[in-house]
């Protein structure tokens, strides 16, 4: 399906678009754009991570967009959470950017309630804002931190289980020599990862797996990863069966779990190679 270029982009920062994904189910995004941006385009803030739950310490990244492209920062910057209740939480919104084209500001947050938030990010002399949607973890499907994995079959080299290519890589990656339930009970560390680099209208997918593979020299000894493919075939309508056991209306999604198959951290859309370095740090420590 072909996209405009704005539209391209805003599906980029995560916003859903349902060209972004071509896929019935998928949430409508929330934006609010700032007309008022300065030079000829507009200046968007928006949220680039997909699900947001109350009671737990997640990860939330946002993007700005002016006009066609994304805006780059020159450093990290303040980010207020405004609550439903009309509370502000601050944070700091950190700058990623390594082996991604969607410079975004990531930012560690607890929301005790769920209900409509606002991020606020002033940039260029103006408070720029947009709509976090925080949900009641019991109503989430997809696993969040804390919750196990789900131990789907997945497509192998040895058995692609219907699933045709096993992945859309070119070349096609290393990381399908055991399905998931199997790696699930060698009982490890896990790092999985779906994503189509071929089929992923926001163009993410393949950088993130790229930044992903970029780690496994140094983690691979003590992290099992593995990639899933998002459809069961190139034509992009069928989702994988591992794809629908994970309730996953968007692409593409990072887990991070222990060697229990805990999540103990997931990273969604876009992620850099610093951040994802991180995060695997942090599950083998």
């Amino acid at each position: 399906m072909q996209v405009d270029r704005r539209s391209f982009l805003l599906a980029t920062a995560g916003l859903a678009l349902a060209a972004a994904c071509n896929r019935p189910g998928s949430d409508d995004p929330d934006i609010e754009v700032d007309d008022t941006g300065d030079g000829d385009a507009p200046i968007s803030l928006v949220v680039s991570s997909y699900v947001h739950v109350a009671g737990i310490d997640q990860r939330v990244t946002l993007a700005l967009i002016q006009g066609d492209e994304p805006a780059r920062p020159g450093g990290d910057l303040d980010v207020v959470f405004e609550t439903p209740e009309g509370k502000e939480l601050k944070a700091r919104g950190e700058l990623h950017t390594e082996g991604i084209d969607l410079p975004y500001l990531l930012v560690r947050r607890r929301f005790e309630t769920p209900g409509p938030h606002v991020a606020r990010v002033r940039y260029r002399g103006k408070d720029r804002t947009a709509a976090v949607v925080v949900q009641d973890p019991a109503e989430v499907e997809v696993p969040i931190p804390g919750k196990p994995l789900i131990a789907a079959a997945t497509p192998t080299v040895a058995d692609n289980r219907g699933v045709s290519p096993i992945c859309t890589r070119d070349p096609v990656c290393p990381l399908h020599d055991v399905s998931l339930d199997a790696a699930l009970a060698e009982r490890r560390p896990l790092a999985l990862l779906f994503s189509t680099p071929a089929l992923c209208q926001s163009q993410l997918c393949g950088p993130v797996l790229e930044n992903l593979l970029a780690q496994q020299a140094a983690f691979g000894s003590r992290v099992r990863f593995l990639h899933v493919e998002i459809y069961t075939d190139m034509s992009g309508k069928t989702l994988a069966p591992a794809v629908q056991a994970y309730h996953l209306k968007s692409e593409p999604f990072l887990f991070l779990a222990d060697a229990q198959g805990v999540v103990r951290d997931r990273l969604d859309n876009a992620f850099d190679r610093v951040e994802v370095k991180t995060a695997l740090e942090r599950l083998v420590e």
